[in-house]
C-alpha cells in the first residue's frame, strides 16, 4: 500500500521482501469502512470485491443460540487476495520489489540496509513494514521492548464451502467467527483464552486433536473441521502493551511493527492500510522533511492506534466472559439495543482520507 502511494505521487522507492512466494496459511481477513475509504481512494475496491466477499449481515450467538442479527458493510477476503490487488497494482505502476531480500542488519546514521544474500543498499529513509518479530525495531532500539503473550491463542483455517453472512459465535472462554472470502470459501477462526504460552506463528499447524479439547462439538460439527485438520493453523496472540514509538532516525514504522493489536475487533489490517496511506501522504506533502512527517505521522496516529487495542483488548473479555450474569446481561444489550452499531460507528467512521486531504488544504 504504501509502496502504491509513493508511485503514484512519482516518489522513488523499492520494496525489500524476505520470501520468494505469498501463502495463505489459512488466513482471512475482514476490511471494514475506514480500510474500504482507502481502497477506494486508490480505484481498487472494485478489484478486491471481484475476488472476495461482500456479506450484508452478522449473525451473533452465545454459543449456538442466537442473540441478534445487523447489517454490516465490509469486504471480507484472503490475505492472499489482498496481497495480489497490491502488488498487481504496485507493479503495474512500475514498482520496484525485490523478492528473497531476507534482512539481517540496519544502520540507522547511514541508513543502510544489510540482506542475507550479502547486497547491501543505501536509501532515503526506512518504512519498516516488517510486522510484530520486527528485526528493524530490535535494530533500531537498544532496550527494545518484546512482545508479550496476550493471554489468547487462535485458531484458523480455510473451509471450502459457501456462506453468504458472517457468524459470530461467543462462549465461555472462546470466540469464534466464520465468514466467507469468495463464491466458495470461507475463513474459520476461533480464539481461546490460554494460559498456555502459545508460539506467533503464521505458519505453525495446529493438531485437530487440540482443537477438540479447546472448542465445542457443535462448532466442529457445523463447519466440518475435521474434513480440513490437515489445514489448521494455531498461534499465540502477541502484543505491545505500551505503544509510544512509532518512528526513530532515519526510519518509521507502520502496521505490527508500530503497533501489534489483538485481533478481537479486526482492525489490524485496517490499521496498517491507514498508516500507509497517512505516511505515503505525508511524503508527497513534505518532501524529504522526515522529522516534520514523523511528527506529524506519530500526532495522526498514536491516539487511534491506542484507542483500537484498549478496546480491543475490552472486546475480547466481553466476548469470553464465563459469568452468568454478564453473559445475560450481554446477550439482552446485543439483543435489545444498538450497542454493537455504535461500537462499530465509533471504530469505522475514522477516515484516513478526509484527514489528509484536511492537512493538504
Amino acid at each position: 500500500m504504501l509502496g502504491i502511494i509513493l508511485k503514484k505521487h512519482n516518489i522513488p522507492c523499492v520494496v525489500f521482501e524476505k520470501y520468494n512466494t505469498v501463502s495463505e496459511y489459512g488466513a482471512g481477513i475482514s476490511i471494514s469502512p475506514n480500510g474500504l475509504k482507502i481502497l477506494e481512494e486508490l480505484n481498487l475496491l472494485n478489484k478486491l470485491k471481484m475476488v472476495s466477499a461482500n456479506p450484508f449481515k452478522t449473525n451473533f450467538y452465545s454459543n449456538s443460540s442466537m442473540i441478534t442479527s445487523i447489517p454490516v458493510d465490509v469486504v471480507t477476503t484472503s490475505r492472499q487476495s489482498l496481497y495480489k490487488v497490491l502488488l498487481d497494482e504496485y507493479l503495474s505502476l512500475q514498482g520496484d520489489i525485490l523478492f528473497d531480500h531476507e534482512l539481517i542488519d540496519i544502520n540507522l546514521s547511514k541508513k543502510t540496509l544489510s540482506f542475507l544474500n550479502n547486497i547491501n543498499i543505501t536509501v532515503a529513509h526506512i518504512a519498516a513494514c516488517d510486522g510484530i518479530k520486527s528485526l528493524c525495531r530490535d535494530k533500531s532500539f537498544i532496550n527494545n521492548q518484546s512482545p508479550i503473550y496476550s493471554g489468547y491463542s487462535v485458531w484458523r483455517s480455510i473451509i471450502n464451502t459457501n456462506q453468504k453472512d458472517i457468524n459470530f459465535y461467543l462462549g465461555s472462554h472462546y470466540h469464534a467467527v466464520t465468514y466467507p472470502i469468495n463464491d466458495s470459501q470461507l475463513s474459520f477462526v476461533a480464539a481461546l483464552k490460554n494460559n498456555k504460552n502459545n508460539s506467533e506463528s503464521w505458519k505453525e499447524k495446529g493438531n485437530f486433536d487440540d482443537i477438540k479439547s479447546e472448542l465445542p462439538s457443535f462448532l466442529l460439527d457445523k463447519y466440518l473441521i475435521s474434513e480440513h485438520k490437515n489445514h489448521l493453523y494455531k498461534w499465540g496472540v502477541y502484543t505491545r502493551p505500551k505503544i509510544n514509538d512509532l518512528f526513530k532516525e532515519n526510519i518509521t514504522f507502520l502496521g505490527d511493527a508500530a503497533h501489534p493489536i489483538v485481533p478481537f475487533i479486526g482492525q489490524g489490517g485496517c490499521l496498517a492500510l491507514e498508516d500507509a496511506y497517512i505516511f505515503g501522504n505525508l511524503i508527497k506533502e513534505f518532501k524529504y522533511d522526515f522529522l516534520k512527517i514523523q511528527n506529524l505521522y506519530k500526532s495522526l496516529r498514536l491516539k487511534r492506534i491506542r484507542k483500537i487495542q484498549k478496546a480491543s483488548m475490552n472486546q475480547a473479555r466481553l466476548n469470553h466472559t464465563n459469568n452468568n450474569t454478564l453473559i445475560t446481561i450481554r446477550n439482552m444489550m446485543m439483543r435489545y439495543t444498538n450497542i454493537i452499531s455504535y461500537r462499530t460507528k465509533n471504530i469505522w467512521q475514522y477516515d484516513a482520507v478526509k484527514i489528509i486531504n484536511k492537512i493538504i488544504s
